[in-house]
């Protein structure tokens, strides 16, 4: 593709695989993260991410697209492209690629150009607007959002408002030290790796499923789509709680909103939507539910609901 780039390349490592024996999927935005700063200090933000700098390059949001899963040890590569620049933020389009040239999954993400002090945005440098205009891209038709709405603005409901809705509370925990970025952030990725490791939890999100017989069923719960929007900065040691809700159900899936609450202020961190399906573990395809559990989701969705 025209202006695309290789910006990252390596494997799916054992350690970050799932159960199953699937790259998490927190790790497909990970290795994007690696893709997005190599693009970057190629544009002209060489030191855009080293701690002490002045300025940097914040995640807005990011739409990710889970296409063909990666095993252990499978090659990937990620090729990068410009989709769009504004006078202080930009579109990155990344397509990580299966060695064979198949497509893994892919991300599209709105970045801003942010002061470190204040937080707040301000323009790019005009050697990195001159550099740029030069390498737009147009994002290919698979990158393109499918079941959820690339125009939804998440805008962070509060504790109040998700009880007011009804959320049901599926996970809560502390962030750490691990999983901050070079800034002692926390990195995006962990809202990912976190939902992952809490989502079954959700019952009236996944009613085929409990807590006893999940690990002997002959499908489970995957991501297809999955947009994920950062609204405050968390840092290590930070408390979180979980809400989640049903958005909408289709015959083969389901849409969820996730929302990441400080319970002590009651503020937004990050809201997660997502496309989910039930997928068949031996014949690898997508099945409906049954019907009393599509029952129970119809009955669950909350009206108005979103992030």
């Amino acid at each position: 593709m025209k202006n695309f780039v290789v910006a990252w390349s390596g494997i799916a490592n054992v350690w970050e695989c799932d159960e199953l024996g699937h790259l998490n999927m927190r790790h497909y935005l990970g290795k994007a993260v690696q893709a997005r700063q190599m693009f970057l200090i190629q544009l002209g933000l060489r030191d855009a991410f080293k701690p002490g700098v002045s300025s940097t390059v914040r995640l807005r949001d990011v739409h990710i697209k889970y296409i063909r899963e990666a095993r252990p040890g499978t090659q990937l590569h990620i090729e990068t492209g410009l989709s769009r620049l504004d006078e202080s933020s930009l579109q990155l389009t990344h397509i990580m690629y299966h060695h064979g040239g198949k497509v893994a999954a892919t991300l599209i993400e709105n970045l801003d150009h942010t002061c470190r002090r204040t937080d707040e945005t301000f323009p790019w440098p005009n050697r990195v607007r001159e550099t740029a205009t030069k390498k737009l891209a147009l994002p290919p038709d698979i990158a393109r959002p499918k079941g959820l709405s690339g125009h939804d603005i998440m805008t962070g409901p509060n504790l109040e408002q998700l009880r007011v809705w009804g959320c049901d509370q599926v996970g809560m925990g502390i962030f750490l030290t691990e999983e901050t970025n070079v800034f002692q952030m926390i990195a995006a990725q962990a809202y990912i790796g976190r939902l992952s490791d809490t989502n079954a939890v959700f019952y009236k999100g996944w009613p085929d499923f409990d807590a006893q017989t999940w690990h002997e069923a002959e499908s489970t719960g995957v991501m297809l789509e999955l947009k994920l929007s950062v609204h405050r900065s968390a840092e290590p040691s930070d408390p979180y709680h979980i809400y989640s809700g049903v958005r909408g159900v289709a015959s083969k899936v389901r849409k969820l909103i996730h929302n990441f609450v400080n319970p002590l202020t009651g503020r937004s961190y990050a809201t997660v939507s997502v496309v989910n399906g039930l997928i068949h573990l031996k014949e690898r395809r997508l099945v409906a539910p049954k019907p009393e559990h599509a029952k129970i989701l119809e009955q669950s969705v909350i009206d108005g609901l979103h992030g």
